[in-house]
């Protein structure tokens, strides 16, 4: 067991959405450590087609708001938010701040990087 590991969140996947693969990477191993089983994808749409696929195996998302392609991980969040209520959604970026209202209700932002202490006490009050 690691220093951020919790036994009750054993087989609970995590979404990672990141197109920056040593973000998305640094993110993984932070969740993975916190006995989370972690997913990820480059872009909005893989992330969608996991979901479609597998909605219901994720209790939570981390998106970057920055993404390549007409999807933003904020578009990312409110739709998640609205067609899968169930998944909690953390949003991240190193790039910019969320504008006021930009964000659906019970979503939480932390700027990049991303302390792992941070992460983890993100993901403890969204799940």
């Amino acid at each position: 067991m690691t220093l951020f590991q919790d036994p009750s969140f054993t087989d609970t996947a995590i979404l990672i959405v990141d197109d920056e693969p040593l973000a998305r990477m640094e993110l993984g191993e932070v969740v993975r450590q916190c006995g989370f089983e972690a997913w990820e994808a480059a872009n909005t749409a893989e992330a969608l087609s996991m979901l479609e696929q597998a909605a219901e195996h994720f209790a939570c998302l981390i998106t970057d708001i920055s993404m390549p392609g007409t999807t933003s991980g904020v578009v990312l969040a409110n739709h998640v938010r609205f067609v899968w209520p169930h998944i909690a959604v953390l949003v991240v970026s190193a790039a910019r701040k969320p504008l006021e209202g930009e964000l659906p209700d019970h979503v939480l932002f932390l700027p990049k990087p991303v302390p792992p202490r941070k992460l983890v006490s993100a993901l403890h009050a969204a799940i």
